[in-house]
């Protein structure tokens, strides 16, 4: 049997070690977990970002944007179609 104040780690490609347990409760950042009565953490929240971006659909800002917007045409001329193999040509020149 083993003494509950240790633990046996494995870790791959090296001998197995016994070492003491360590009680998290005692670590310097506790106080950032749940145990240490912080907020859980909510997977995929921004709660460290310094501005956010909320999506709003309003009809009337559409209309507007749209009516203030320029149309710009461009003939078949005025651009050149690549393929995967002419990018990576123009790239390495």
């Amino acid at each position: 049997m083993l003494d509950n104040r240790y633990a046996l780690l494995f870790i791959r490609g090296e001998r197995p070690v016994m070492d003491l347990k360590y009680d998290i409760l005692k670590h310097p950042d506790v106080r950032l977990t749940t145990d240490g009565q912080a907020d859980p953490y909510i997977h995929g929240e921004p709660w460290d970002a310094g501005q956010s971006i909320e999506l709003v659909y309003d009809p009337e800002l559409i209309k507007e944007a749209a009516e203030s917007s320029k149309l710009i045409e461009l003939s078949d001329t005025d651009y050149v179609l690549l393929s995967e193999a002419d990018v990576e040509k123009e790239v390495a020149e």
